[in-house]
């Protein structure tokens, strides 16, 4: 479980105070897939930054499966940190490996053996689907392939929390689709709490099981996807719905 405790965060640029987050608190169950929406500049980047601490809040408590973070070392950070896996927009790959290679390097770091290594990642390659595509390089690669191998790599070390940074928004519809069909089969087989953010509502729609709204790094609303779309309460996330179902809806309503 992730829980966001009265969180604000305060950046200073050209001397001036900038508030990217306002008393944040919701929580995030286990085993869920949980997603974070807003615009550019709502602050939810730096929302999901908090959870592997490469962001610290100005003030509050980021607390990961009864764990405050603030009181982790050096030594214990990176243990929790192998502990959350995590993708991008523009996948990460190393251009001079393999996808096998690409996939194996976290365990290289680690210090693991080949023998250790090629076992794991030959299930990686055939749980993403790639299993004929381990000798290929990023450039052999369509989007959706790359991205695959990104979220093997990121599932190399079994973390039990999987932080997804806007993982569809450079690919086509149809490898979107894929890629989001692919993460919920993997929170069902592993058992991975998969936390998303993305400004599309559509992928909300498609993969989350509850969801929060961020509108200028404030927390306008969160909760089930259905009570989202079908009773939205606030009126910036009414009009984030009408414009995802491309509806104007009656003033009644």
């Amino acid at each position: 479980m992730i829980e966001f405790k009265d969180i604000n965060k305060t950046f200073t640029v050209n001397g001036r105070a900038f508030a990217a987050l306002n008393q944040i608190n919701l929580t995030i169950h286990r085993g869920e897939i949980f997603g974070i929406f807003g615009e550019s500049g709502a602050g939810k980047s730096t929302l999901l930054r908090l959870i592997n601490w490469l962001e610290t809040p100005t003030s509050g408590s980021v607390i990961v499966n009864n764990i405050n973070l603030a009181n982790l070392n050096a030594h214990t950070l990176k243990e929790h940190r192998r502990h959350v896996g995590m993708i991008f927009q523009h996948f990460q790959l190393l251009e001079s490996r393999t996808a096998f290679e690409n996939i194996a390097l976290p365990l290289e770091l680690m210090g693991k053996s080949t023998a250790e290594i090629a076992p794991v990642v030959t299930e990686l390659l055939s749980l993403v689907r790639l299993e004929n595509h381990a000798a290929h390089y990023p450039s052999q690669l369509s989007g959706g392939q790359k991205q695959r191998v990104a979220i093997a790599r990121a599932l190399v070390t079994r973390p039990p929390i999987l932080l997804c940074d806007e993982p569809t928004s450079a690919l086509d519809p149809q490898s979107t689709r894929a890629i989001l069909q692919l993460l919920k089969e993997i929170n069902r087989k592993l058992a991975v709490t998969i936390v998303i953010i993305t400004h599309e509502m559509d992928v909300l729609k498609q993969i989350c099981d509850r969801a929060a709204i961020l509108d200028q790094g404030n927390l306008i609303e969160y909760g089930p996807i259905l009570a989202l779309f079908a009773k939205p309460k606030a009126a910036r996330t009414r009009e984030f719905v009408q414009e995802s179902l491309h509806l104007i809806l009656p003033e009644s309503i």
